[in-house]
């Protein structure tokens, strides 16, 4: 290692305790006027990058001590020429993710794109990758084909963006199941847009790209049929107008009305009546579960005092396996109520959303919440760190 590496080294490899963060310099910024911004705060460095293009809008400053910090702090919002400047507290972990990309990269917000995913990986694996660092609460995605398999990407949502840096630091060309994997900063808005492609795709997928040539052959044979069965319904329609007519005279009459109405009345159920009384008649809805389901698979997703006494696996006709919805039915209301407890709770590696299928019943403790609190779903306006 020649002199200048090793001193290259010792200046990343030291830790920086008194960091500050300029954003918003202007671009033909010198550490002159750096320092004059900064007095009377007593500077060791200035790490300053002018850029082929264009100058960042960022420098890092190394202060003597944390009064110096504090002095600096009360700088922020003031002007450098006719530039507004923010001035932030900053990491050891930033400082280096700095001089890594020379001050070309403004990284926002604490999300990082997740490059080289195995197949077989799961959020579990994810979690266990990133130890020892704090993960947002649903902050990990991870993009999937119908298969159910991981494509290779995804990204990671953190609780702050010292948690990021940290992580693209330590964790970057790592491996996670012999498959390095690359760590890039991303934002939340790349991530929203990731999860709203990947699900438009995947729908256009499972609906099949030639649909809607077999709809049109459809719709021809239909056509066809459609000529000949005018023939026959010609010579029909007398026959159909006075039996219709019966009908209507049949209805008109008190009792028949009387009738009908009690009919109607006993056919409603609170959430849903089943068609079979040997099967219960409380009915809840199942989406997203994986393509993989078995029976049992959902009788161990619910507790053991609320079991479903039916299920329902919906197959996909076209590719002859389960499409991700179900149905399960229960003998009582209580039973409903506490299988609804279960809503967005995982099955594998994939939350399950479960639906009261009434418009009468209601479940306003159990009915599912927004999607809003996740962190990947939301666009933030302003990150301060």
């Amino acid at each position: 290692m020649s002199s200048v590496e090793r001193q290259n080294y010792n200046r990343l490899s030291h830790h920086h305790n008194f960091l500050i963060k300029l954003r918003g310099i202007p671009n033909s910024v010198t550490k002159d006027d750096v320092k004059k911004f900064l007095y009377p705060c007593r500077i060791v460095s200035i790490y300053l990058f002018d850029n082929k293009d264009k100058s960042s809008s960022e420098c890092m400053i190394d202060l003597e001590s944390e009064a110096d910090v504090r002095k600096a702090l009360e700088k922020s919002d003031q002007y450098m020429g006719n530039r507004c400047i923010e001035v932030f507290s900053s990491t050891n972990s930033e400082y280096k993710f700095f001089m890594k990309y020379k001050g070309s990269i403004s990284w926002r917000d604490p999300v990082i794109r997740v490059n080289g995913l195995p197949g077989s990986c799961t959020m579990a694996d994810v979690q266990l990758f990133f130890k020892d660092i704090e993960i947002a609460r649903n902050g990990i995605y991870i993009t999937r084909d119908m298969s159910d398999n991981a494509v290779g990407n995804g990204y990671v949502a953190f609780v702050s963006m010292d948690n990021a840096y940290k992580a693209i630091d330590i964790y970057d060309q790592q491996y996670l199941k012999r498959s390095r994997i690359d760590l890039i900063p991303s934002t939340y808005d790349e991530a929203k847009k990731s999860i709203t492609d990947d699900a438009y795709v995947n729908g256009k997928q499972f609906c099949g790209a030639d649909d809607q040539a077999k709809k049109m052959n459809i719709c021809n044979e239909n056509k066809k049929r459609t000529r000949s069965h005018e023939r026959s319904r010609s010579n029909s329609c007398d026959q159909h107008y006075r039996a219709v007519k019966r009908r209507r005279s049949t209805l008109t009459s008190p009792r028949s009305r009387t009738y009908q109405n009690n009919r109607q009345r006993k056919s409603r159920s609170p959430i849903h009546c089943s068609s079979s009384k040997q099967t219960g008649e409380y009915l809840i809805k199942m989406r997203g579960m994986p393509y993989t389901v078995v029976e049992s698979d959902i009788r161990q997703f619910f507790p053991s005092n609320c079991q479903p006494v039916r299920i329902e696996i919906i197959q996909d006709r076209r590719l002859k396996r389960p499409n991700g919805d179900g149905h399960v039915y229960f003998n009582t209301k209580e039973d409903a109520i506490e299988a609804m407890k279960c809503d967005r709770k995982y099955m594998n590696n994939r939350y399950i959303e479960l639906y009261c299928d009434s418009v009468r019943y209601s479940l306003s403790n159990y009915r599912r919440r927004s999607h809003s609190n996740s962190p990947l779903l939301r666009s933030k306006t302003k990150t301060n760190h």
